[in-house]
């Protein structure tokens, strides 16, 4: 029986304990021809056990949730399934304030939370429907129709395809923009990645890898950005698409993005040029913060700032710029090389 992309990948050591960087075996398997539908996956070191739901690794650390909330959320009220909207209307404004300023401090942390599972059965049927037919192209007509005019994400493309990559990962690939927009393009790739800390966006990639018939050499996780379930020194290039700036501990994931990329391979990133509009203007506005006191808060929690302190960690972690472009108002291009 030819093997899945999941199998090659483990049996490569492409993909490895997320917590150890051991290697991952498959104790059971439930399989669709050669696709595995669901498995326990089993490091050969730390004994821990990481599951296939619904042919989609979730390899987290145990405890860890596949959901993803902002990381200004994240660093006040610790992980939550909760929305801004919602907390800021259970606690109210004074609360939210009074909790924030006790973190920067120091006098308060978050408490944690200990998922059994990461993955439960509201996320699986959501992420069910993430894949059919129907709502996969009803999904890349809306990337079409939000991408069409964008100049920074088109020249993204372009800059991967100049490298003509054999072994990509995109990190933090959310609904899968930018990755689509590069499959369009350029499809001479051996083997793709991808991960993004939500389960429900690994199924939309799922779903467009599907519908491009790309299953056969590319696997869609879900995985945490400031510990990649990835061998060292192992991708040409490495994407990411604004992800950095909705990581807690981003720098986490810069120094994770460095320890995965060979020698001499790229880091492609897009980001925004300062805190978001989220930030500056719907917290500030509902929380009466100071720009001063939000990038006080977000340096403090290692949230990314402005584009700035991003290239100060970029190069501290050991990368080299080789281009920054600004494209236009919001975004800028970084090009780094290991």
């Amino acid at each position: 029986m030819k093997m899945s992309f999941l199998e090659y990948s483990l049996k490569t050591l492409a993909v490895v304990c997320p917590l150890c960087k051991s290697t991952l075996t498959i104790e059971k398997a439930t399989r669709c021809g050669t696709i595995i539908q669901r498995a326990i996956l089993s490091c050969t070191s730390c004994n821990t056990l990481f599951k296939v739901y619904a042919r989609i690794p979730v390899l987290l650390k145990p405890g860890q949730y596949a959901s993803w909330n902002h990381p200004f959320v994240e660093a006040v009220f610790g992980f939550t399934l909760e929305s801004y909207e919602k907390l800021l209307k259970k606690y109210g404004v004074e609360e939210v304030r009074r909790r924030t300023f006790r973190v920067l401090r120091g006098e308060y942390s978050p408490p944690k939370v200990f998922f059994k599972e990461p993955v439960d059965r509201r996320l699986l049927a959501i992420g069910g429907w993430r894949i059919r037919k129907c709502y996969v192209e009803k999904h890349l007509q809306r990337i079409k129709e939000q991408t069409k005019s964008s100049v920074s994400l088109k020249r993204m493309v372009d800059i991967v395809r100049e490298y003509s990559p054999s072994k990509i990962l995109d990190m933090c690939s959310g609904g899968g923009f930018f990755l689509t927009c590069l499959i369009e393009k350029y499809r001479d790739f051996k083997e793709f990645y991808s991960f993004d800390i939500d389960y429900k966006c690994a199924k939309r990639v799922e779903g467009t890898l599907t519908y491009y018939k790309l299953l056969d050499k590319s696997l869609p996780m879900v995985a945490d950005a400031r510990a990649m379930p990835f061998k060292e020194n192992y991708f040409d290039v490495i994407t990411n698409n604004c992800g950095f700036s909705q990581i807690l501990g981003f720098a986490k994931a810069v120094k994770e993005a460095y320890r995965v990329l060979k020698p001499e391979g790229k880091l492609v990133v897009r980001e925004f040029y300062g805190i978001t509009t989220w930030d500056s203007d719907q917290t500030r506005r509902e929380l009466g913060f100071t720009v001063d006191e939000l990038v006080e808060f977000f340096r403090y929690c290692d949230i990314y700032v402005d584009k700035e302190s991003f290239i100060e960690i970029i190069e501290k972690t050991g990368f080299t710029i080789e281009l920054i472009e600004d494209i236009d108002e919001r975004y800028y291009l970084l090009v780094c090389t290991k």
